[in-house]
C-alpha cells in the first residue's frame, strides 16, 4: 500500500472509531436522534480521510494522533501492546474519559432495587426488576472491566453474579477502545488488491475468505476484532449476492426458493460470461449497466474508508457498483471533509457523488428519506437483475424509529427487489420481521431466513446509555422482497351475445399477442353454457437452431481443439466435412481418444496462458504449432520409455526398497544412543545415513545454512529437469541453449517447485484432498445403499411380514447352542475344503502360464547370508545384456520386508516374523523352487 493511502486508511480508523462512539451513545436501533457523546467541537479532526483540512480543534492536547505519527518511530504511542486496560475514569485518553463522564450521566443502575428505566432486549414488556427505590445513575466502576456498571459497590457486590455474564466482553470492549487510541500503526487495514479470476474466494468464514483473499496474516484476537469491524459492512453484502455464497438453497443453507431466484438475477449481472472483448475498436462489447445498491437509513457506514467498500469490488472482478447512501444522518459529522453542495435543477437532492473510487465502483451519498427520492421517480425505473436495497441495522420494529419506516418500506416492495437488513440479535430481527408484516399486510416473500451472519463484527459496542446493552454490528442477516402479483386463470362461464362481458374476461389494452392475455369469440349459439376460457394459441415462431447442451461431447471438444490448435485450417471451408483431429496434429500417444482428451487440455492451458498476450503481439500461430510439435515428440518419447519400465518391479520392489531405507534411517536418527549433556541432532544423523544432495546442508539457526540448502534444491531441480528434457526433446532443441533454458526454468520453478513442492507437498492440501475423496466415497456408498432395489426389498419384507403368521416360540437355550455349533462347523469346513481346491488348482494351472521375462540377470539370495547379499548366475557376457534390468522373484520382491518393517514385526513379535521369515526361504530355495523366478507360484 502507498504511504498516502496508509494515512488515509489509518486515520479513516479513527474516524470510524469517533462514529462509533457517537453511535454507541444511543440504542441500537436506527435512524433515532441522542445527544452526541462529546461537545461538538471536539469532533472536528486534525485529518480527514481526503487529506489536511484548515480547521483546527479546540483542544490540541487531545487531538488524536494523526496517520504520519502512527509511521513515525521518533514519537512514541501513548499505550504500549501490554497495557491496554484502563479503568474509563482514569483512562491516559482524555475521549475514553469524557465518555465515562458520559456515561454516569446518562446510564441508570441495573440492580433490581431500583425501579426500571428501560425496556427489556430480548422482551417487548418492561423489565423484571420492580425495585422501590428511584433510579440512580451509575457512579462506580467495576474493578475487572473498568466501565460505570452500577451505582455504588454495594449494589456492584449484590449484582456481581448477573454483572459477571457481561464482565469479560465490557472488558475486552475496554481495551479494544484503548487499542485504537494508542497510537500505533495498524497493519490489520492494510487490505488485499484485485482478485484474480482464476483464483476462487472461500466464504466460509472469516480466516478463510482472509486467506484466500491474500490479506496479509492477522495472528492476534484483536486485530482481527478491529478489521472484521470495518469489513463487516461490505462483505454481508458481497456474501449474499456472491456466486460463493456461504448461504444456499440446502438444508441449513437459509436461502429460500424465491431468494434463490432474486438473488440468482443478481449473481447472473455481477458474473458475467466472457465475451471477447478488448480494449481496441474490434474488441467493444456491449456492456450492463451498473449493479445499484441502496444503502437506506445509512450512518457510520456511509464515512466508511473508500477503500473498505472497494473490497466489495475486488469480489467481482467484472462486475460494475454504484453504491447510493441514502439517509437524513449519511453526512453526519463529515462538514469538515464534504460541505453540502446547493441544490439545483441539475442536482435537485444535493447528492455528493464520488466517481473515481475504482474503476468499477461509483459513491453517491444523498441526505434526505428515500420516500422523497422513489415519489419523484428519481432512481426509476427498477430492475430486479442491477438493484438491491439494504439497510444496517435499520431498527424497523423498534417504537422510536419505526414511524421514519412507514412510508418507505413499502415502497420498497413496489420495486420487487431484493431487500438485505441486519439487525444486532435474533430478537431483533424476529421484531423487524413482525412489524413488515403487521404493515404491508404479509404482501412479501422471506428471501433468506434470519440468523447470525457469517461475516458479523467480531468486535463487541458498548451502548453508552445503558452498559448493560453490548452488540455487535451485523450480528444478523435476513432479507425479503414484495411478493409477485400472479395473474389468475381464467375459469367461468361465457356471457351471452350481446351481454356486458365482465372486466376480468377483457383483453388487456398493451397488445394482442400477449400470452397471458385472455379473449373471447363470440359464437352464433345464443345460450350460455359454461366453458372454459383458453389462451389463444402463440403466433408460430421461426424454428431456431437446435443448441446442443452436451459441452464435454466428443464433437465440442474436437471443436475447441480445431479453434486453437487448428487456426490455420479454418480458412479451409470448401470442404462438407472438417478433417479429423489426427491429419490435423501430429499424434500425442498411440491412441486416439487419449488424444483428444490430451489435446483438449493442452488448448485449454494455450488459450487462458498463452494466447491472451501473444495475439498482442503478432496473429502468426507458427509459435503455437511449433508448441504442439515439442509436447508430442515428448509425449511419444515419454511413452516409449513407460513401455519399457517394469512397473511390477517398479511398484513392488525398487520404491519399497528406497522407503525401507528412509523408515530404517528416520528410526536410528531419532533412537539415539547420545546422552544428556551430550546433544546429537536427528536431521544430521539421518543425512549421515542417507545423503540428499537436494536437502544439504541441514538447515540451522542461522540463515546462511537455509539459503544454501535452498540453492541446493534449486540446483537439484535444474539438474532433473535437464536430465529430462535430455531425454525427451530433439536433437535439434536440445542445441537451442536460449529453449532449454527457458523450459527449463519453467518445469524447475514454476512447476516443480511452486507447484510441486510449495503447494501439493503442503500437508493440509493432502488432508484436505483425503477428506474430498472419502466425502465422495461416503455418498456413492450411501446413494448405492438407498438404491430403488433395497427399498423394493425392504418393503417387500416388510409386506411379508406383516402377512406372515406369528413365529413358534423359541426353542430351548441348550438346543439352539449345539445347532449353531454344528452349522459353524459345517460351513468351516466348506471354505478349508474350497480354499485347498483353489490353492491346488492354480498351482496346476500356473504350468501352462507364459514365463514372466527371459531371466538375464536374477537375484537370488545365499541362505547364509540372511537376505543381505546378492549374487549373479548366467552372467551377461554383452553390453546390451547388462543393460537389461534385474529381474527377481515376486516373493523376494522389498515389500513384504518394506510392510514388516513398517509394522515393526521384528520387535513386537519376532516368531512371528521368524517363521515368515522361513516360508519365504523355503519357498524360494525349498524342493522345487516353487516361488523362485518363473516358478509355479511366481508366474
Amino acid at each position: 500500500m502507498e504511504p498516502s493511502m496508509r494515512r488515509a486508511a489509518s486515520n479513516a480508523c479513527w474516524t470510524c472509531l469517533r462514529l462509533s462512539a457517537a453511535n454507541s451513545s444511543r440504542p441500537p436501533v436506527a435512524r433515532r436522534h441522542v445527544p452526541p457523546t462529546e461537545p461538538q467541537g471536539t469532533l472536528s479532526r486534525s485529518i480527514s480521510l481526503f487529506g489536511q483540512q484548515s480547521k483546527p480543534a479546540e483542544d490540541d492536547s487531545i487531538a488524536p494522533l494523526s496517520a504520519a505519527s502512527y509511521e513515525n518511530p521518533s514519537r512514541p504511542p501513548i499505550l504500549r501492546p501490554d497495557d491496554l486496560f484502563h479503568s474509563f475514569t482514569n483512562s491516559p485518553i482524555p475521549e475514553i474519559r469524557r465518555r465515562a463522564a458520559f456515561i454516569r450521566q446518562h446510564a441508570y443502575c441495573p440492580h433490581p432495587d431500583h425501579r426500571p428505566t428501560r425496556m427489556s432486549s430480548s422482551t417487548n414488556v418492561i423489565a423484571s426488576n420492580s425495585g422501590a427505590q428511584a433510579p440512580i445513575h451509575v457512579d462506580f466502576e467495576c474493578p475487572d472491566c473498568g466501565v460505570p456498571v452500577y451505582c455504588s459497590e454495594k449494589h456492584w457486590a449484590e449484582d456481581y453474579e448477573a454483572h459477571l455474564q457481561i464482565c469479560d466482553t465490557l472488558r475486552q470492549i475496554n481495551e479494544d477502545d484503548h487499542d485504537l487510541r494508542s497510537g500505533r500503526f495498524f497493519p490489520e487495514f492494510e487490505y488485499a488488491g484485485p482478485q484474480m479470476e482464476e483464483a476462487a474466494v472461500n466464504m466460509t468464514n472469516w480466516d478463510t475468505f482472509l486467506y484466500t483473499r491474500q490479506f496479509e496474516a492477522i495472528n492476534d484476537d484483536r486485530s482481527m476484532r478491529q478489521v472484521t469491524r470495518l469489513l463487516t459492512y461490505p462483505l454481508t453484502i458481497g456474501s449474499i449476492i456472491h456466486e460463493l455464497s456461504p448461504y444456499n438453497i440446502r438444508k441449513g443453507g437459509r436461502l429460500t426458493p424465491e431468494g434463490l431466484k432474486s438473488l440468482s438475477a443478481l449473481r447472473y449481472t455481477l458474473h458475467p460470461p466472457r465475451t471477447g472483448g478488448g480494449e481496441g475498436i474490434k474488441g467493444l462489447r456491449p456492456e450492463a449497466p451498473p449493479v445499484r445498491i441502496f444503502i437506506l437509513g445509512a450512518r457510520a457506514e456511509s464515512s466508511l474508508p473508500r477503500n473498505v467498500w472497494v473490497q466489495l469490488a475486488h469480489l467481482f472482478p467484472r462486475g460494475k457498483f454504484h453504491l447510493i447512501f441514502i439517509g437524513p444522518e449519511s453526512m453526519a459529522n463529515r462538514d469538515d471533509e464534504f460541505p453540502l453542495p446547493p441544490r439545483t435543477p441539475s442536482n435537485p437532492f444535493g447528492a455528493i457523488v464520488e466517481d473515481r473510487v475504482w474503476p468499477t465502483m461509483k459513491i453517491s451519498t444523498i441526505v434526505d428519506y428515500y420516500h422523497t427520492l422513489h415519489k419523484t421517480g428519481q432512481f426509476y425505473p427498477y430492475d430486479p437483475y442491477f438493484d438491491c436495497f439494504v439497510m444496517f441495522h435499520p431498527g424497523l420494529g423498534h417504537a422510536a424509529s419505526s414511524h421514519e419506516w412507514t412510508e418507505t418500506v413499502p415502497l420498497l416492495l413496489e420495486t420487487k427487489a431484493p431487500i438485505i437488513v441486519t439487525g444486532y440479535t435474533q430478537y431483533d430481527m424476529d421484531r423487524d420481521i413482525e412489524w413488515v408484516r403487521k404493515t404491508c399486510g404479509g404482501e412479501f416473500d422471506i428471501l433468506m431466513e434470519p440468523g447470525e451472519n457469517t461475516f458479523r463484527s467480531l468486535r463487541w459496542d458498548l451502548n453508552d446509555l445503558d452498559p448493560q446493552d453490548i452488540s455487535c454490528g451485523n450480528w444478523g442477516v435476513w432479507a425479503f422482497r414484495g411478493k409477485r402479483q400472479l395473474k389468475p386463470t381464467v375459469s367461468g362461464p361465457i356471457p351471452s351475445k350481446g351481454g356486458p362481458v365482465p372486466t376480468s374476461l377483457k383483453a388487456p389494452a398493451t397488445s394482442s399477442t400477449n400470452a397471458e392475455s385472455v379473449t373471447s369469440t363470440a359464437t352464433g349459439n345464443k345460450s350460455s353454457s359454461p366453458l372454459h376460457v383458453t389462451p389463444p394459441p402463440l403466433a408460430p415462431r421461426r424454428p431456431t437452431r437446435p443448441v446442443s447442451s452436451d459441452f464435454l461431447s466428443d464433437k465440442a471438444t474436437a471443436a475447441l481443439i480445431r479453434r486453437v490448435l487448428c487456426a490455420q485450417h479454418l480458412t479451409d471451408r470448401g470442404r462438407s466435412t472438417p478433417a479429423p483431429i489426427q491429419d490435423l496434429l501430429p499424434p500425442l500417444t498411440s491412441r486416439n481418444d487419449v488424444d483428444l482428451q490430451l489435446y483438449a487440455l493442452i488448448a485449454i492451458i494455450i488459450k487462458e496462458f498463452v494466447q491472451n498476450w501473444y495475439t498482442k503481439i503478432t496473429p502468426d500461430e507458427t509459435f503455437v504449432a511449433e508448441i504442439v510439435q515439442i509436447i508430442a515428440h515428448c509425449t511419444r518419447a515419454l511413452e516409449q520409455r513407460l513401455r519399457k519400465v517394469d512397473l511390477e518391479s517398479l511398484l513392488f520392489d525398487e520404491l519399497p526398497e528406497l522407503l525401507d531405507a528412509h523408515i530404517r534411517a528416520y528410526r536410528i536418527a531419532k533412537s539415539s544412543v547420545a546422552r544428556p549433556p551430550v546433544e546429537a541432532n536427528p536431521r544430521e544423523i539421518y543425512h549421515s545415513l542417507w545423503p540428499l544432495p537436494a536437502l544439504s546442508p541441514v538447515p540451522k539457526s542461522e540463515h546462511s545454512s537455509v539459503q544454501a540448502q535452498a540453492d541446493n534444491e534449486s540446483t537439484y531441480r535444474q539438474l532433473l529437469v535437464q536430465g529430462v528434457l535430455a531425454l525427451l526433446l530433439p536433437t535439434e532443441d536440445l542445441e537451442n541453449e536460449c529453449l532449454t533454458a527457458l523450459v527449463g526454468q519453467l518445469f524447475s520453478e514454476l512447476i516443480i517447485g511452486n507447484l510441486i513442492v510449495n503447494k501439493l507437498s503442503e500437508p493440509w492440501l493432502i488432508w484436505e484432498g483425503l477428506i474430498i475423496l472419502t466425502r465422495v466415497v461416503r455418498a456413492r456408498s450411501k446413494s448405492e445403499a438407498s438404491g430403488p432395489g433395497i427399498m423394493k426389498s425392504n418393503l417387500s419384507l416388510k409386506a411379508v411380514s406383516s402377512t406372515a403368521p406369528p413365529p413358534p416360540p423359541p426353542a430351548s437355550t441348550h438346543s439352539f447352542y449345539i445347532q449353531q455349533t454344528f452349522w459353524s462347523m459345517i460351513q468351516w469346513g466348506f471354505a478349508i475344503v474350497n480354499t485347498i481346491r483353489l490353492i491346488i488348482s492354480t498351482l496346476m494351472l500356473s504350468k501352462a502360464l507364459p514365463p514372466r521375462s527371459t531371466p538375464a540377470f536374477i537375484r537370488q539370495v545365499d541362505p547364509t547370508s540372511h537376505g543381505t547379499e546378492e549374487k549373479s548366475y548366467d552372467p551377461p557376457t554383452t553390453l546390451e545384456a547388462r543393460s537389461q534390468p534385474v529381474r527377481v522373484p515376486v516373493a523376494d520382491f522389498k515389500i513384504w520386508s518394506c510392510v514388516g518393517n513398517l509394522l515393526e514385526i521384528d520387535a513386537r513379535m519376532p516368531w512371528m516374523s521368524g517363521a515368515l521369515s522361513m516360508v519365504q526361504w523355503g519357498a524360494l530355495r525349498g524342493p522345487g523352487s516353487l516361488a523362485g523366478f518363473n516358478g509355479m507360484v511366481d508366474r
